[in-house]
């Protein structure tokens, strides 16, 4: 007699589609894990190495140590969960020698920051728009990706509210609010003032011209023209900058509050704990301190 489905499943046999979809996934595990095993680790190599020589545009040497880090911390993490799911049987990536890193000092000064305000005021438009985001992210304290995602609705009366970029899984969502003073309230009026394309809004403070948030790619674009102009005008009048960038502004914001013994650092940076702002943030380059007695 021919037995029913339930039947076979009860006596505990797999049907014949299972049992091929699982030879299938053995076989493709198989070749994975001998690809891996051959030549996982000699390709990451490969691609640390390209990021310690790899060049700019105009073909400058630029290594991007800290970037090729990044990656191959993040394909250390996949690999993991493919073991977790039993589609590997060893990490490749697990005990690669990372880059050495240069810890970057760079503070910004009073003057590099007024000239990129000065400069993009003369240029106008988009260059404008960069400048005043240059300004926002040093009054507020705040990484490159918040200040690029500022909204109208997050400015109030009481300042402007901003929500943590970085939180961990299962942690409660934190927002802060930067009050407002005379300086930041100009320099978000005069952003939202900027003539922007036709029915583009302004609902991005510091988006393009069509209203749009800025791509990473496209703002490092307008950056770098408001950089070299700054570049220029320093040349003739002779007197020092360095091109920065938003990355540049937040560091330089925790050291002037600091230097101006401000006790509100971590709520500004939103930071749960003192040892980032110390070891990475806080640049000042003389500090003052109250004898014991």
């Amino acid at each position: 007699m021919k037995q029913s489905k339930l039947s076979v499943f009860q006596r505990g046999s797999a049907p014949k589609f299972i049992l091929s979809a699982e030879r299938n996934f053995s076989n493709v595990s198989l070749r994975c894990n001998r690809y891996i095993r051959h030549h996982a680790s000699s390709r990451a190599y490969a691609y640390l190495d390209a990021c310690l020589l790899a060049k700019d545009k105009n073909g400058n040497p630029r290594p991007r140590a800290a970037k090729g880090n990044k990656e191959i911390s993040l394909m250390r993490t996949i690999f993991e969960y493919g073991i977790r799911i039993d589609m590997l049987k060893t990490n490749p990536f697990a005990d690669l020698d990372k880059l050495k890193t240069r810890v970057t000092a760079r503070l910004v000064t009073d003057a590099e920051m007024a000239l990129a305000v000065e400069v993009g005021r003369e240029l106008g438009s988009t260059r404008l728009i960069v400048a005043l985001a240059l300004r926002t992210a040093w009054l507020c304290l705040k990484r490159s990706v918040e200040v690029r995602a500022l909204t109208r609705p997050q400015i109030t009366d009481e300042g402007i509210v901003w929500n943590a970029a970085k939180r961990q899984a299962g942690q409660v969502k934190v927002t802060g609010l930067i009050e407002r003073s005379p300086e930041l309230l100009a320099t978000i009026n005069e952003a939202l003032a900027i003539k922007r394309n036709q029915l583009a809004g302004t609902f991005y403070v510091f988006g393009n011209l069509s209203g749009q948030r800025y791509t990473k790619g496209g703002w490092k674009k307008m950056l770098s023209y408001l950089m070299a102009e700054c570049v220029k005008r320093a040349e003739v009048r002779k007197i020092e900058f360095t091109p920065f960038s938003l990355q540049d502004c937040r560091p330089k914001g925790v050291t002037d509050k600091m230097e101006q013994g401000h006790a509100d650092v971590m709520d500004a940076t939103m930071h749960t704990n003192k040892r980032m702002i110390e070891q990475v943030y806080d640049r000042r380059r003389t500090r003052t301190a109250t004898p014991a007695k």
